[in-house]
């Protein structure tokens, strides 16, 4: 019988409870888009500490790494119109995001997952829903190297990743080696920016570091 906890989990917990202490306070939100940027902040930033926390690295499995968590963007069906993200870890290592592979939001407990269809389900989030829910009309990633709207994967020692690759060589080709800049931006062509730092992946708003 487990006697003890550890620091870890001890400062797991604490992760949960600041998450929940930045989303449920009430707070001054100037427009939608800003309310947008500050639960991408939080999501980007639980994302990262689900990585440190749980290391993908198997020494079995030469393809471990596609199993990194990660933040992808995706666009709703074109007559719907709109964006969305997901975040998940690719246990499966297909490259297509399942929701018992995407994690779940620490406030609601509901899904950070949608289809492409931007309906969401009772056990999805509707804070994914980045146009439906805030009236984000375009997202550009810098650094994105996909031929999608982009994507920020997390390595267990805080490096970050455009995208993995099919074989093995590919670990740490795709390594974001500068800061990221992801800029939202609504119908009024008003624009908020994330940046997300090498190397530790922290992710910050532009001027409010």
């Amino acid at each position: 019988m487990k006697k003890s906890i550890t620091l870890l989990e001890i400062l797991f917990v604490l992760l949960i409870l600041s998450i929940i202490y930045s989303i449920a306070i009430p707070k001054k939100i100037d427009s939608k888009l800003q309310k947008a940027t500050e639960y991408l902040l939080v999501y980007l930033n639980y994302t990262r500490y689900l990585a440190l926390i749980d290391n993908k690295y198997d020494p079995s499995d030469n393809l471990w790494f596609r199993k990194m968590y990660r933040l992808r963007f995706e666009n709703c069906t074109s007559n719907i119109g709109g964006l969305y993200f997901i975040v998940f870890s690719d246990e499966n290592k297909s490259g297509q995001a399942k929701k018992e592979d995407s994690i779940k939001d620490p406030l609601t407990f509901t899904h950070l997952y949608s289809r492409y269809n931007c309906d969401p389900k009772v056990d999805e989030s509707k804070y994914v829903l980045l146009t439906k829910e805030f009236g984000v009309t375009k997202i550009d990633v810098s650094c994105n190297t996909t031929s999608s709207i982009g994507q920020i994967l997390f390595g267990n020692d805080g490096r970050i990743y455009s995208k993995v690759g099919t074989q093995p060589s590919d670990f740490g080709k795709f390594e974001i080696k500068e800061q990221c800049f992801i800029h939202l931006y609504d119908k009024n062509r008003n624009k908020s920016t994330i940046i997300i730092e090498p190397h530790t992946g922290l992710s910050y708003q532009q001027n409010y570091k």
